[in-house]
């Protein structure tokens, strides 16, 4: 066994054992930390709207998008965020991140739609974080989520740095659709030494969850404006709609 693979398997094995033995949405052991009826019944493949992730009765933009279309060519999403992927996906950005995206990142492959959708981009990145929400979660879990994914798949050229989130861009999350969507101007940009990088290019962003769209918007925003030829989007789970908000939660 070569060092690298010897180094690879160390990994796997401290990973391995840091995620519960039971299966942390029954409790059924050993089959964690996800067993396999859970991930056959609780992630059921349903058809999303291309344009904003929500389920739909089909696979064509809904009446919303049609009327006003996203700057992205699509979004596809695998879960709606809710219980029980609410609590695993937040395991992401936790000291457990890598192990947990080792657990959720597959279920991408469950779609088959997500290896075209892969096939179909020239390059691939991630929705960063803020420098200091950096610093202070220790890892993006966007591209912990790409580098679990990359190791089941084949996936495009990674460009890690080409998109940046201003210093002192706002945290999203505490604000409303109207504000999230108001602070998207100026959220994030493609470094200058970067622009090559993206000009010309179908570029895929990755983010671990789809709210609003005012980061997805930002991002889309940021690499078109920097000459990239299309863009599309990739995340793990989707907020429901507002109307559904309490019957999901």
């Amino acid at each position: 066994m070569g060092a690298r693979s010897a180094w690879g398997q160390r990994i796997g094995n401290a990973i391995r054992a840091s995620l519960p033995a039971r299966c942390a949405v029954c409790g059924v052991w050993p089959h964690g930390p996800l067993c396999p009826p859970c991930r056959r019944e609780l992630a059921p493949l349903v058809p999303r709207c291309p344009g904003c992730a929500l389920p739909a009765a089909d696979t064509r933009p809904c009446a919303v998008c049609q009327a006003t279309p996203p700057p992205w060519r699509r979004v596809h999403a695998r879960l709606d965020y809710v219980h029980p992927w609410r609590a695993l996906v937040l395991g992401l950005k936790g000291a457990g991140g890598s192990g947990w995206a080792q657990v959720l990142a597959p279920l991408w492959l469950d779609d088959p739609a997500v290896p075209t959708l892969l096939a179909d981009a020239d390059a691939w990145l991630p929705v960063p974080l803020s420098p200091a929400r950096l610093a202070q979660r220790g890892h993006n879990q966007a591209w912990t989520l790409m580098q679990a994914l990359a190791r089941q798949h084949p996936t495009p050229a990674a460009l890690p740095e080409a998109l940046q989130r201003a210093a002192d861009a706002p945290v999203l999350h505490h604000l409303g659709r109207a504000q999230r969507l108001a602070a998207t101007d100026h959220l994030m940009h493609v470094p200058p030494a970067q622009r090559h990088a993206v000009q010309g290019r179908h570029v895929l962003v990755v983010d671990d969850v789809m709210t609003t769209g005012a980061t997805l918007t930002a991002a889309t925003r940021a690499l078109l404006d920097a000459g990239a030829a299309a863009v599309s989007a990739l995340v793990l789970a989707r907020t429901p709609a507002p109307d559904d908000a309490g019957a999901a939660a």
